[in-house]
């Protein structure tokens, strides 16, 4: 009995031996570039579980040097993170890197890439990098943000202080959120609108369906994952608020600039947006999809 518990200690040490030995040989004859050890089905996932993925994918890059390769899922994911390796990424290579993989909710987020996160490398890509450089970005634009952001910023403040002679608790991360939802609106549409509530809940829940491991984006090929899963069904919610409430701004926008009645001291870059639309360089599901992402962008550049 003894002798046979050796016999398959020795038997399984020789198999994990070989199945070692073999993987080196493949990854070394397919150029593989290093990363942690993979489960079936799952991938990499086990190494991200129990801290924040920013932080299990530094400790990978210590480990494992700063570009290595990760499968979340069956999506393989390359993983760069020195400033060498970025700067390889994002502007030498920066037209081989243009494109990025849709998921499955991004693809439904963004109506197929009509956004500027998302876009695909082509004449769509080009103009909407255009406006981010040039129109959304641009110092001329965002120095133009200063007396909107004043004002928002006094307005917290007012409610703050107002909330601690009343010592009331204040949830500072709800006040900050809000106040860089508002600084964002007024930037890009000229001014708040009675669905900010509502549009506010539909972005966080977008930005957290784009971020976040969705059972479609890591097992696209399995109609069971899409099937139980909600992200796909949430993401068509978000999309169609925001798309319902973009309607409404804009046509209020298109029939107030009709009656010349805009009345507007300088122009927001929705009236951009308009004018390109106008012009023909831009139908209208991309004014939506821009103005939608551009919010996303506009509030982590003022935070």
């Amino acid at each position: 009995m003894q002798m046979e518990v050796v016999y398959l200690g020795v038997a399984l040490v020789s198999l994990c031996a070989v199945l070692l030995s073999s993987r080196r040989r493949r990854r070394s004859a397919m150029n593989e570039l290093p990363g942690p050890w993979q489960l079936p089905v799952i991938g990499s996932l086990h190494h991200l579980v129990g801290q924040l993925p920013h932080r299990a994918m530094r400790d990978l890059a210590r480990r494992y040097g700063p570009v290595l390769l990760l499968r979340l899922g069956e999506v393989p994911t390359l993983v760069v993170s020195s400033r060498e390796g970025a700067r390889e990424v994002t502007k030498t290579h920066d037209l081989a890197f243009a494109t990025r993989p849709l998921s499955a909710t991004a693809r439904v987020l963004t109506n197929g890439g009509r956004d500027i996160v998302f876009a695909p490398y082509g004449d769509h890509w080009r103009q909407v990098k255009k406006i981010a450089v040039f129109e959304l970005l641009s110092a001329r634009r965002v120095t133009s943000f200063r007396a909107v952001r004043e004002e928002e910023v006094a307005a917290v403040l007012r409610d703050v202080a107002e909330a601690a002679v009343a010592t009331r608790p204040v949830e500072l991360r709800a006040c900050l959120s809000a106040l860089g939802i508002d600084i964002t609106v007024r930037a890009i549409m000229g001014d708040r609108f009675k669905e900010r509530d509502v549009f506010l809940h539909a972005l966080d829940r977008s930005t957290k369906l784009v971020a976040g491991f969705n059972p479609p984006d890591l097992w696209p090929s399995s109609r069971l994952a899409g099937y139980l899963s909600g992200a796909v069904r949430s993401a068509k919610e978000c999309r169609d608020i925001g798309n319902g409430i973009l309607d409404a701004i804009i046509k209020e926008r298109l029939e107030r600039t009709m009656e010349g009645g805009g009345g507007q001291k300088n122009e927001d870059l929705l009236d951009v947006l308009l004018s390109m639309h106008k012009e023909g360089k831009l139908d209208m599901d991309a004014v939506k999809y821009v103005i939608f992402v551009s919010t996303v962008l506009l509030f982590l550049h003022i935070i």
